[in-house]
């Protein structure tokens, strides 16, 4: 089969895409702007922390990275306490205390109701349902707290936007996966960070650091940045593929251009560890705080992330609030965040208690699957849009949610690739 074929973009889609093909018998090049691999599956070590700067944490459902964990011998750990919380009226609540008692009954016969459909982390299995948006849907068949404080808040906690941006179907595979799968929601880590994954495939492959694409020039042979080669998959995300792909079809120019992203900035301050209680991740519903949308307990890592009796607490914002200080310096944000933090935190007594540790601005940190973009990416697999021009899309934005679902259509695009070459 021996191809000549390029990546643009070393995000786990991208390198596991380029892994399999490599692995099929292809020649793979991988070409990535950024000094480190990951993309948004990054961490960043300092003063003996480890900052996982994106992706924050995985689930014992997370099937294709645990295997790759175990080819690679990388260490798949559970976290040292599991409790959610729900911030509300200045309290951090237990899941099952944050709404009414018929707020939860509502909620229930939703779960009930919900159909059997297939995995969440392939979005092409729910088109059928592709008919609403998640929090319309849900304020009807069960009001406007479980709205509020379980759907909203669980999307802008994971998404960082409004539930009103992303679709049904998408709620759909998320209830039936806690109803099916709810004991294997159990977080887990890499020990060593996110970064383990990414730099255990990349060490296998020709990955070329410090190299934006300037240009893409698809055809019989591809040609990229003037080298030419047999195929091209493109792992980076729709809006920066537009800037580079100069002639794309017309179906994957309508995708690119109707794909969009949700902001954030993931903001870390080192604390002291014992004001921190054994709660791993709190939602702040919009409805309470339009600034925060979540916030992480690090020490649930274990050892890593415990020294000198310090610890990590890292949040995350909507992306209303994320856009407004974007082109602020690092020491506003932090300023900003540690007063909205204390307010939305009950565990610190001041922004006193707060050290400003690190942080990364995400301008594209996560697709929207909105509303019709379930339909649309499927359509377009479906069509002859995946491939035409001898180039392929790839990455979390092809219905393909989380890092385990970006980890997938990595495997799915490889294969896509390799039947492309059979065929020709």
């Amino acid at each position: 089969m021996n191809k000549k074929i390029a990546v643009i973009g070393a995000g786990i889609s991208g390198l596991v895409c380029a892994y399999e093909l490599q692995r099929a018998g292809n020649t793979v090049v991988v070409f990535e702007k950024n000094d480190h691999v990951g993309g948004r599956m990054a961490s960043r070590i300092k003063d003996g922390f480890i900052f996982d700067i994106g992706a924050d944490h995985l689930c014992d459902l997370y099937d294709a990275i645990k295997a790759y964990c175990t080819e690679f011998g990388i260490p798949w750990e559970k976290m040292r306490f599991l409790k959610y919380g729900i911030f509300r009226s200045g309290k951090v609540l237990a899941m099952k205390d944050a709404i009414s008692t018929f707020s939860k009954m509502r909620m229930a016969m939703q779960y009930l109701l919900t159909p059997d459909v297939h995995d969440f982390f392939d979005l092409n299995n729910f088109v059928d349902h592709d008919k609403d948006n998640a929090y319309a849907f849900m304020k009807r068949r069960a009001g406007k707290e479980v709205s509020d404080y379980f759907v909203d808040a669980f999307t802008s906690t994971y998404q960082f936007h409004r539930a009103e941006e992303i679709s049904v179907g998408a709620l759909f595979g998320i209830m039936r996966s806690i109803r099916q799968d709810q004991a294997r929601w159990d977080l887990h880590r890499t020990v060593g960070g996110m970064q383990a994954l990414p730099d255990a495939f990349a060490s296998h492959l020709d990955v070329r650091l410090n190299h934006p694409v300037a240009e893409v020039i698809g055809g019989n042979q591809v040609v990229v940045d003037g080298e030419t080669f047999d195929a091209v998959v493109i792992a980076s995300q729709a809006t920066q593929t537009k800037t580079f792909y100069k002639n794309p079809t017309e179906h994957q120019r309508d995708l690119l251009d109707q794909s969009h992203y949700a902001a954030t900035i993931s903001v870390a301050f080192r604390v002291d560890r014992k004001k921190l209680p054994d709660t791993a991740i709190v939602w702040v519903p919009f409805v309470e705080s339009n600034q925060i949308s979540g916030y992480v307990n690090e020490a649930m890592k274990g050892d890593e992330l415990v020294h000198d009796g310090k610890s990590l607490i890292s949040t995350w914002l909507h992306e209303a609030f994320a856009k407004t200080l974007m082109e602020k310096t690092d020491e506003e944000i932090f300023a900003a965040v540690k007063q909205e933090l204390t307010r939305v935190c009950p565990w610190f007594d001041g922004t006193q208690d707060l050290e400003s540790f690190d942080l990364q601005r995400w301008p594209e940190a996560m697709p929207k699957f909105s509303h019709g973009h379930l339909t649309r990416v499927k359509t377009f697999m479906d069509s002859t849009g995946q491939g035409a021009n001898h180039v392929f899309l790839c990455g979390d934005y092809l219905n393909s949610p989380w890092t385990e679902g970006a980890l997938r259509c990595g495997q799915r695009v490889a294969k896509q690739v390799c039947l492309s070459i059979e065929r020709s």
